[in-house]
């Protein structure tokens, strides 16, 4: 990422996807295009120290204040910033309550809460304290600065256990990235293999449960999340590593998760000529999370028929022939290639292509798989952390998507949908059968 002049930093091409997407997601009403994690620390934290260390942050890069804008001499949207500007930003929010369905209310309200991020609004902290022994730390964050990696990354020079750097270190922080695998020659020719992966895949469109069963949700989410033993998830995951080819892990995941959703589907008579999940690639070097004030990743688009999603081992078979496709075919440079030309799209320009061509939708579920969480973040503050949540908003439609994430040698899944699609029972229901089928390796 190279710098503007005039203080500006040009956003890529995977931030100006989120940026579409979050267009898409606040025409309809809901609060855009934003994540959270939860830090559950033990020990308490203080709100003003909270406070001066973001405030520090602010003043060393300029970017946590700026605003998203548009040149009429470049195209390209630029976080643009003043160092001049107050960095002054509203104090972290502090919760207190012994009510488990309180606290549930109040991190519900926290989710649904939109960002100001045309006033430099970029990310938000709020504090939870139960009456015991630990606090809930949340970060909210526009997903266009950052994805869950940077944002971790983030989190942990906020706690102080990664250094603070200042000068080269700022720019490191801020460039680098996946720009350098842009592939040469033709890009629109790549990028036409992305589209032209649309087109088949709307042979058999996807149906979401956000446009079938929408009777009249608020724009408005909830989330639930269930964990596993060390010893459940070192278990999972030795089945996940005997799938065979790239990304077996993921495959793994999602054999588990979106036979259940299938299942789901019919349970409330929801027909769908096809299923289709993004899947997202980290296109970070291995062992790093820099970039930090970016998204580094790629979509994979994955297709399956009715018939495919019955068994276990033939969501797996289809899985892994499309990877062997994609891997084939180059389709990680050609989302690359299609992501740089999201930069002089207007915004929601690619969301409505898919949606043309999807008849109204854009995914049948979100599925993504972030890994392994930052080591960093075992401690924040000098507290130790006893476990992380990640809850991202979901793009509307399908208004549906779940999260898979270790942290300290447990497996979690977060599932997170638009209210009244699916009853909080419902949401533990489909959470508890998704788990049985990773410890079983087949559909339940």
């Amino acid at each position: 990422m190279s710098f503007c002049s005039g203080h500006k930093v040009p956003l890529n091409g995977a931030d100006c996807l989120m940026l579409a997407f979050d267009w898409q997601m606040k025409q309809l009403g809901f609060t855009g295009n934003q994540a959270q994690i939860i830090l559950s620390v033990e020990g308490s934290i203080s709100a003003s120290e909270l406070n001066d260390r973001i405030q520090s942050l602010k003043t060393v890069y300029p970017i946590l204040t700026s605003v998203i804008k548009r040149s009429l001499l470049h195209w390209i949207p630029c976080w643009a910033f003043d160092n001049g500007r107050n960095h002054s930003s509203p104090p972290v929010k502090r919760h207190f309550s012994e009510d488990e369905d309180e606290i549930t209310r109040i991190k519900r309200d926290i989710l649904n809460r939109r960002l100001a991020i045309e006033q430099g609004e970029l990310f938000r902290f709020d504090l939870i304290y139960s009456g015991k022994s630990s606090v809930e730390v949340i970060m909210s964050w526009s997903h266009m600065l950052m994805d869950v990696h940077g944002a971790e990354y983030f989190l942990a020079m906020i706690g102080r256990t990664v250094a603070v750097e200042s000068g080269s270190g700022q720019r490191e922080l801020m460039a680098g990235g996946y720009t350098g695998l842009i592939p040469s020659g033709s890009k629109w020719r790549q990028a036409q293999k992305s589209f032209q992966r649309v087109d088949k895949l709307a042979e058999k469109p996807p149906v979401s449960m956000f446009t079938k069963v929408r009777y009249s949700p608020a724009p408005r989410f909830d989330y639930q999340v269930i964990s596993f033993t060390p010893g459940q998830t070192a278990d999972i995951l030795a089945q996940a590593e005997k799938c065979s080819g790239f990304m077996n892990e993921t495959a793994y995941f999602n054999a588990a998760a979106l036979g259940q959703f299938h299942r789901l589907m019919q349970s409330k008579n929801i027909s769908a000529p096809g299923y289709v999940v993004p899947v997202s690639i980290d296109l970070r070097k291995k062992g790093t999370r820099l970039p930090v004030f970016s998204n580094q990743s790629a979509s994979l688009l994955y297709g399956f028929e009715p018939e495919d999603l019955q068994e276990f081992d033939r969501i797996l078979t289809a899985f892994s022939k499309q990877t062997q496709e994609a891997v084939r075919d180059d389709m990680i440079n050609s989302d690359i290639s299609l992501m740089e030309f999201c930069r002089i799209f207007p915004s929601g320009f690619y969301a409505r292509k898919i949606r043309q061509a999807f008849k109204g939708e854009i995914a049948s579920l979100v599925l993504a798989n972030p890994g392994k969480t930052f080591d960093q973040l075992e401690f924040f503050m000098g507290q130790p952390v006893r476990y992380q949540h990640h809850v991202p908003t979901i793009v509307v439609p399908p208004g549906m998507g779940i999260v898979f994430y270790t942290c300290m040698k447990q497996l979690f899944i977060t599932l997170v949908y638009v209210e009244e699609l699916i009853t909080p029972d419902e949401a533990r229901g489909f959470l508890d059968a998704v788990g049985h089928h990773l410890m079983s390796g087949r559909l339940i």
